[in-house]
């Protein structure tokens, strides 16, 4: 059904896929479906997602639990979801090694901006804070919606470039950066 969502081309879509099962590895195709747990999932719909056996998806789960990734929760059957802590950590990491502090500084600059913005233009101080509906008529709320997501990923690099500050001071105060 073309023009509802959906591919003119489902053939295309089935080649990519099949090309992804044939390209990438088993622990590969957990990876990738693991880092898009948002929503707690079970082995069997991760295995189903990664088009591998459940047993398979199940032992990488668990190698990813071990090293942080993936965070397991307790239950029958268990379920598993992405470690946001973990993604912030390597984000901030990343961006330690490849910006100077001055880049750094400006980044954060431009977040707090961008931030202080929000923060007048709604009247609170949080995003969770903000009714759609009463910020105006039906037609402005995908707006209001598009910039609580904007404002909450400001709120977050926010986070990630303060920890990518912090860690390079750690480092540096601990003798570790040349």
């Amino acid at each position: 059904m073309p023009g509802a969502g959906y591919p003119e081309n489902t053939n295309a879509v089935d080649e990519e896929r099949q090309q992804w099962d044939r390209n990438t590895s088993t622990r590969d195709r957990v990876y990738e479906t693991a880092i898009q747990l948002y929503e707690p999932a079970t082995a069997e719909t991760v295995a189903d997602r990664a088009h591998c056996s459940e047993g398979a998806a199940r032992e990488h789960l668990e190698w990813f639990a071990a090293r942080g990734i993936v965070e397991p929760l307790e239950g029958r059957p268990k379920r598993y979801q992405r470690n946001h802590a973990y993604f912030e950590w390597a984000r901030a990491n990343e961006l330690r090694r490849e910006h100077t502090d001055d880049e750094l500084e400006r980044k954060l600059e431009t977040l707090v901006d961008a931030e202080r913005a929000y923060r007048e233009q709604y009247g609170v101080d949080h995003p969770r804070q903000v009714d759609a509906l009463e910020e105006g008529d039906y037609d402005s709320m995908e707006t209001v919606w598009q910039d609580i997501g904007d404002w909450k990923t400001v709120r977050r690099e926010l986070r990630v470039i303060d920890r990518a500050r912090k860690d390079r001071d750690a480092f540096d105060g601990a003798g570790l950066v040349g």
